[in-house]
């Protein structure tokens, strides 16, 4: 089994036995990150079952996308952050790659992810206009953009916790749109979707240390 490591800078974590806790040299007591699995059903499954924040599936799929992954963090409770991982053809790209994050505050995952240094956006973020919407759990949930190195991030807040939509290549913003909508994989009348949906080879940047 991989080891786990910490979801905000995907360093070595000194395991409980010898702390209580995990914890990170850099950032203290951090929930452990899993290695990203393929998206296969049985896996999206035990991540939905094991999950303290939603599973977010994107349903419909927009025409010729695939899931290609999911991850989660966790250490012998509930996850407190998954990331869910996507990928299909893109408007000016021939491949764009979308990843949402569902995290309670201070996880650090989607930040890392987008390659930001603050596990959390600042407060400022709501007194802005929004900049684009989606629709999660039937409620139309309004994104802002934070700026990031080498995506497009986006975040918001839905179901009470912090969602982070982005997107690469940067260009390709335009994937999160009204049209977009995304249901809980952990609600029981969405687990038979998982059969269902097309999948591809596990996402690489999914995969790899995030370096927020």
């Amino acid at each position: 089994m991989p080891d786990l490591v910490c979801a905000r800078c995907a360093g070595p974590l000194q395991t409980p036995e010898l702390t209580g806790d995990w914890q990170c040299p850099t950032h203290g007591v951090v929930e452990p990150l899993h290695a990203a699995l393929p998206a296969d059903p049985h896996h999206l499954a035990d991540v939905a079952r094991s999950s303290a924040v939603p599973v977010w599936l994107a349903w419909p799929l927009p025409p010729d996308w695939t899931l290609t992954g999911v991850r989660r963090t966790g250490g012998t409770g509930p996850g407190h952050a998954v990331a869910v991982s996507y990928t299909g053809p893109g408007v000016t790209a021939r491949l764009a790659e979308l990843i949402v994050v569902a995290e309670e505050p201070g996880s650090g995952l989607g930040a890392a992810y987008a390659g930001l240094p603050d596990p959390d956006p600042g407060p400022e973020l709501t007194h802005a206009p929004y900049d684009t919407r989606i629709v999660t759990s039937g409620q139309r949930t309004p994104l802002w953009s934070v700026p990031a190195p080498d995506c497009a991030a986006y975040v918001g807040e839905a179901a009470g916790r912090w969602i982070w939509a982005l997107v690469w290549p940067m260009d390709e913003f335009m994937v999160l749109h009204d049209d977009l909508h995304l249901v809980d994989a952990r609600r029981p009348e969405h687990q038979p979707r998982l059969e269902g949906l097309p999948t591809g080879a596990l996402s690489p940047r999914l995969a790899q240390r995030p370096v927020g």
